[in-house]
Formats: structure tokens, sequence, C-alpha cells
């Protein structure tokens, strides 16, 4: 049976927060709440959340600089901001700084369900290709085997992936436009460090220079293209 994801709520509106206490307890979430992001920072720093839904606007410390704090703690935190304040502009600056989602107040519920069963499913397994044909093989592979699968089509699909949802394990192309695996790789593990990371080519002699220098940065190891499921699947296994 899976284990009720816990859920701490910061929002200087008791109103809100009660109201919210009682519809995510019903949906089967462990609850928390705080008034503000130095009470929120004092009960993220003292016990384990899977998520946390914060709101912009508070008196003594206001989400972004709770976020900010958090994040330092633990870069590995799911943060989804919530505001009546804040321009589109604004939601990608706090999206680029680590949180893993954005709400407009008045909050819809069925967006925030979503958000929040997105935010806290099971870790899955990113596999980030620019070959859809190769990606989606992959894909296929894993799930025979019961493993369940994120697929991204480049770099900053796969970060934006990584941001919004447990990964604890990417399959990374190095030979990719734009973002390519090395620092595909490196943009992961800042999101979430204790992500296993193992990259993936069929350039094996142009690729070696490339795969050493990721290895200074946490990446695992290389699989050369074409491999076995049994490589595939051994690795994923190992890391499990």
């Amino acid at each position: 049976m899976k284990k009720q994801a816990t859920l701490l709520v910061v929002d200087d509106n008791k109103d809100l927060l009660k109201t919210f206490t009682l519809i995510l307890k019903k949906k089967g979430y462990v609850v928390d709440t705080a008034e503000n992001g130095i009470q929120a920072l004092e009960k993220f720093t003292s016990r384990q959340f899977d998520l946390v839904l914060m709101d912009v606007k508070m008196p003594e410390m206001d989400g972004i600089e709770a976020l900010h704090k958090i994040k330092e703690f633990n870069p590995s935190a799911r943060v989804i901001l919530m505001t009546a304040f804040c321009e589109e502009s604004q939601f990608q600056k706090v999206m680029d700084e680590g949180a893993c989602g954005t709400l407009h107040k008045p909050v819809n519920i069925a967006q925030l369900m979503e958000m929040i069963g997105e935010a806290t499913k099971d870790p899955s397994i990113l596999i980030v290709d620019d070959d859809d044909d190769f990606r989606f093989s992959m894909a296929q592979m894993l799930e025979i085997q019961n493993i369940r699968t994120e697929t991204a089509i480049n770099g900053e699909d796969a970060v934006r992936i990584a941001r919004q949802r447990s990964i604890n394990m990417a399959f990374v192309d190095i030979k990719m436009k734009a973002m390519d695996g090395l620092e595909t790789s490196i943009k992961l593990k800042e999101i979430s460090p204790d992500m296993i990371i193992v990259l993936m080519t069929g350039y094996r002699e142009e690729a070696n220079p490339i795969i050493e220098k990721a290895r200074d940065f946490g990446v695992r190891t290389c699989l050369y293209k074409p491999f076995k499921i049994t490589e595939l699947c051994n690795l994923v296994f190992q890391a499990t």
C-alpha cells in the first residue's frame, strides 16, 4: 500500500488554511500548516514533507524568501507557490528559482489536486532524447518491466519535468541541440542532487572526454547505443 503523502500548507489566511486542510485530508493526504515563512521553515527543517503549498505574500517572511531557504536546506524540496498579486513574468522567475509549480488565487481546486498528484507521485525514470523513435522504444522496454517512466524531448523539457515531478534516475542522451547531455545533467543535479544520471550515446570515441567531465558532476556511467534491455534494466534495478 502506498504511503500517504505529507503536505505542508503555508498561508497567513487562517480560514484558507482550514479549508485546504479539510479538502486535502479528505483526499488522503497528511497535512500540517504554518502561518508564515518562518513557521514554514521551522517545520520543514524538523520533519520531512513531500510537498509544500505556500502563499507568496505573508508577514515576517514571504513565500519567495521561504522558498529560497527551504531549497538551501533541501535542494530536492518540492514547493508550489500561490498568489493573487504575481504577474506571469514573476511566476516564471520563481519557477527558475526552484518552485515546482505556481497557482493563481483564488485557487482552482481541480488544478491544485492535479498539481499535487503529479508532484507526489512515486519516483520515476526520466528518458531524455531528441530521437522520437528511440525515446518511445526505451520507454516501452522499461514499462514492460513495470518501471514507471517520464520522457523529455530535450534538456529544457527535462529540467521542467524534474521541477514538477519526483525523478530518481535519468537517462540522458549526450548529443542534443541547444542544451547537450552534460549541461542537462548538471541542471538536473542542481534540482535533485540525489538523482542518478546515466548518459547515453552512439558516439563512443567522440563522447569520451564529455563522459569523463560528467563524472566530476556526479554522473554515474554511460550506456553506448545500441544497448540491450538487460543492460538497461540492470542499471535501473541496481539504483532502485
